[in-house]
């Protein structure tokens, strides 16, 4: 999977490389409607839930991400695809 697959705007639930997943994170932190991501196993187990942070603004959302993004980083790096769920709310603003 060398394309740019993961985008989510159509589908809530995709399949994504694991050497990809930390791109696709970092996409959909930046959408509104995104109020958490769940990273599954590819037979369906979950393995974790990123709450998105609510009011997080500037400078402080890297200091949020990084120690998540380094653990999803691990976990791609340990699998060849994984499962990505997005749970959306109706409300841009969250």
């Amino acid at each position: 999977m060398t394309q740019d697959k993961f985008n989510a705007d159509s589908n809530d639930n995709f399949e994504v490389a694991g050497n990809q997943l930390t791109d696709a994170i970092k996409k959909l932190w930046k959408d509104t409607t995104v109020r958490s991501i769940i990273i599954r196993h590819p037979d369906g187990r979950k393995l974790m839930t990123v709450p998105l942070a609510v009011g997080v603004a500037g400078g402080a959302i890297a200091l949020v991400m990084a120690p998540v993004l380094s653990i999803i980083a691990a976990i791609g790096a340990g699998l060849a695809k994984v499962r990505v769920e997005v749970v959306r709310t109706d409300d841009p603003q969250r």
